[in-house]
C-alpha cells in the first residue's frame, strides 16, 4: 500500500512542476463550465422549461455534472499508450508493483487533483453569477453509482490506450471516443430531453452511467431505487463488461508487445 500511497504523492507534484501549464490547464476547465451554462441560459430565458427541467434544475444539473464530470473523465491512461510506443511500459513491468494498480494510484492522483480545483471554481462562478442550485439529493444512491461511473471510465480508457500494441495511432480514435463522450454521456445536457427513442437507445450504451445517471440521481429529489432499478442494473453490467474488455485487450496486446532496444 505504501508504495501505490508514494506513486499517488509523486503524481500529484508533478502537476506544480510547470505551473503555467498547470493554470492554463485550469483556465480551459473554467471556459468548458461557461460555455454550456450561457448557451442555456440564453435558452432558458426564452424558454422557462426545458424537458422536465426548470432553470435552477437544469443549471444545477450543469454545475453537479462539471464536478462529476472531473472526477470521472479526467485520465492519465493516456500515458499508457505512449509507453507501449517507446517501449517504456518494460520499466513498469519489471518493477515489483501490480501494472494496475499502480496506473490506477495515478488515475485516482490526476482526479483528486481535478476535484479539489473543481469545486473552488465552482463555487467562485456560483458567488460569481449568483446562481440558483438545489441541494444535492439521494447521497447513499449517488455515492454507489458515483464509483461505477469512475471505474467503467476508466477501465475504458484502459481498453482504449492498449490498443497502442497493436498501433502507434491510438490518438485519433481516443479523438473521436472524447467527442462521442461528451454528446452521448450528457456533458452538455440531461439526456432525457431528447426524443423517447433517442433516450432509450443512447441508455443501452456505457456513456449514460458514466455522468448523466448519477448527475440526474445528484439533482432530483423524486428518484428512488425502484424508479432507477433498471438502470442500476446496466450500470453494475457495463462495469463487469468494460473491466473484462480491459483484461481481454490487456492479455491480447501482452502477448503481441515487442520491442527493440535503444
Amino acid at each position: 500500500m505504501k508504495k501505490y500511497l508514494a506513486v499517488f504523492i509523486v503524481t500529484i507534484k508533478e502537476y506544480f512542476v510547470y505551473r503555467l501549464n498547470f493554470i492554463l490547464w485550469r483556465f480551459r476547465v473554467v471556459l468548458n463550465i461557461l460555455l454550456p451554462l450561457f448557451l442555456w441560459s440564453a435558452v432558458l430565458d426564452r424558454n422557462p422549461v426545458v424537458g422536465n427541467y426548470g432553470r435552477t434544475q437544469f443549471v444545477s444539473y450543469l454545475l453537479y455534472g462539471n464536478l462529476i464530470a472531473t472526477f470521472v473523465f479526467g485520465t492519465r491512461t493516456f500515458d499508457i499508450s505512449s509507453d507501449i510506443n517507446d517501449g517504456k511500459i518494460i520499466n513498469t513491468l519489471l518493477k515489483p508493483v501490480s501494472f494496475f494498480s499502480y496506473n490506477f494510484a495515478k488515475e485516482i492522483a490526476d482526479k483528486a487533483v481535478n476535484l479539489f480545483f473543481a469545486i473552488f471554481e465552482i463555487f467562485f462562478l456560483i458567488w460569481l453569477f449568483k446562481l440558483n442550485i438545489v441541494s444535492p439529493n439521494n447521497l447513499f444512491l449517488f455515492l454507489p453509482i458515483f464509483v461505477n461511473s469512475i471505474l467503467i471510465s476508466y477501465f475504458i480508457n484502459l481498453s482504449l490506450s492498449f490498443i497502442g500494441f497493436w498501433t502507434t495511432e491510438v490518438w485519433p480514435i481516443r479523438f473521436i471516443f472524447i467527442i462521442l463522450l461528451s454528446f452521448v454521456a450528457g456533458n452538455y445536457f440531461p439526456l432525457d430531453i431528447l426524443p423517447p427513442t433517442t433516450y432509450k437507445l443512447i441508455l443501452l450504451t456505457p456513456f449514460p452511467y458514466m455522468f448523466y445517471l448519477p448527475t440526474k440521481i445528484l439533482i432530483n429529489q423524486q428518484l428512488t431505487i425502484n424508479n432507477l432499478f433498471p438502470l442500476i442494473i446496466l450500470s453494475y453490467f457495463w462495469l463487469l463488461a468494460s473491466y473484462f474488455l480491459a483484461r481481454l485487450v490487456w492479455h491480447k496486446g501482452i502477448k503481441s508487445f515487442s520491442f527493440w532496444g535503444r
